[in-house]
């Protein structure tokens, strides 16, 4: 019988380095022993010849999904469990920084914060946010990584230039634990191509709210596709990037895009496409875009209970406009205003005064978990009607909420709150 069937793993042609196979002998510790046996396992299903290094890790597993999973957690803790590689942790499922509604001491609040504990025991850094792309030392273009949060693969891919896969949760643990991933999907330069051509119309005046349509729309016809997207003519913000990011992997399962000269690999749309032809194109009209553009607004009343914003995690950016938009005036009392964001973020804002025009406003900023960990229980009791300008949020807000949802930009949401009743307009970018 040869070595690797002797440790329980089936024989085939995946190369493992004498590091590898240390790691499988229980050599390095018993949770890194768990951790590659699921690595290799996985290998096999995804018929890998090797693994490689990492240089970075973002755990999704952070979320509290139910005992079974804190379970597995806290047992590889007490093996002895050390991540191997700078990692990171998503948003969790309350803010430990609050108290109240948000932590009220339940056994929920109380498994999801011993969660949050155990990973940090590995050695995980505790940034708590669905957005790890705006930390300091992110990873570099072409570096292996696991990331989880689909919008982060998707970034991560398609925007830095990394290279990951979508993952289901503890590969993401298991990958931080040995450092390494197999060689495969994504890894891999032939499987980055483009597959999907997708043209869209010309736009003027583009905001945030034109790539989230934008990127919902595309995310429903790419299925796995790799989409390379044609026709954006003014280079996107990091946060315009970060919603389209969001509704793609939303909509879709789709790990990567290109956006012809604007992606790292996409100078040219013979670069995307590697210099083969579509598999399949994509002609975006204005008219699918407003469909869209209404289809996200699942909510029928005329009350407006709660504004909700964040998903994925509002960065330094997107508070500062949204101070400018509220800058001199109060939300209506019956209205609740919650940004969720990340500590970093938040002191930011702090530091730079910008919290004091929210504040003057009335929002209240959370931070720790997002909106897409909500429990019903956290929204208030009287909350008939909730708005956003997240797409993630909105399409699934209605599941998670059991309130429909209306969808805006940033000033309906505002505005919204000011009067205390939804108003939403058309953008100008579907207008023009």
């Amino acid at each position: 019988m040869g070595r690797l069937q002797q440790r329980d793993v089936p024989a085939s042609r995946l190369s493992l380095s004498k590091e590898d196979l240390d790691m499988l002998d229980g050599i390095q510790g018993r949770a890194a022993q768990q951790a590659m046996r699921i690595i290799v396992r996985m290998a096999h299903v995804q018929q890998a010849t090797e693994l490689v290094d990492i240089s970075h890790a973002h755990i999704g597993g952070s979320i509290y999904t139910g005992k079974g999973s804190l379970n597995v957690i806290e047992e590889l803790v007490s093996n002895g469990a050390k991540v191997r590689v700078p990692t990171t942790l998503n948003a969790i499922s309350i803010d430990r920084s609050q108290t109240g509604a948000w932590n009220s001491g339940n056994e929920f609040d109380t498994n999801a914060g011993r969660l949050a504990t155990a990973l940090e025991a590995m050695g995980a850094n505790p940034i708590f946010s669905c957005t790890p792309y705006v930390f300091p030392k992110t990873p570099q273009f072409g570096q292996n990584i696991l990331w989880a949060e689909s919008n982060a693969i998707v970034y991560a891919n398609s925007v830095i230039g990394a290279r990951t896969n979508r993952h289901g949760d503890f590969m993401d643990v298991c990958a931080a634990l040995t450092g390494r991933v197999p060689n495969s999907g994504l890894h891999l330069s032939e499987n980055r191509r483009g597959t999907l051509l997708v043209n869209v119309p010309g736009v003027v005046h583009a905001d945030p709210s034109y790539y989230t349509v934008l990127g919902y729309l595309i995310g429903k016809h790419a299925g796995t596709d790799i989409p390379v997207i044609e026709g954006i003519r003014q280079k996107p913000s990091l946060e315009e990037l970060k919603t389209f990011c969001a509704t793609l992997a939303t909509s879709g399962a789709v790990g990567m895009f290109h956006m012809v000269g604007v992606t790292p690999e996409a100078p040219t749309l013979a670069a995307a496409l590697g210099n083969v032809a579509p598999q399949r194109r994509l002609q975006v009209t204005k008219d699918q875009l407003r469909q869209i553009w209404h289809e996200l607004s699942s909510a029928s009343s005329t009350t407006l209970n709660m504004v909700a914003m964040g998903s994925p995690h509002a960065t330094l950016r997107d508070l500062a406009e949204l101070g400018a938009l509220v800058r001199g005036e109060k939300k209506h009392p019956q209205v609740e205003f919650l940004v969720t964001t990340s500590r970093f973020v938040r002191d930011q804002a702090q530091e730079l005064g910008i919290m004091q025009d929210l504040d003057a406003f009335g929002v209240r900023i959370s931070t720790d978990t997002c909106l897409c960990m909500f429990n019903p229980r956290r929204v208030p009791s009287d909350a008939s009607g909730i708005m956003t300008n997240s797409g993630k949020f909105a399409h699934y807000g209605p599941g998670l909420t059991g309130r429909g949802i209306y969808f805006g930009t940033a000033r309906d949401c505002v505005e919204s709150a000011i009067a205390g009743m939804p108003i939403i307009s058309e953008p100008e970018w579907l207008r023009s």
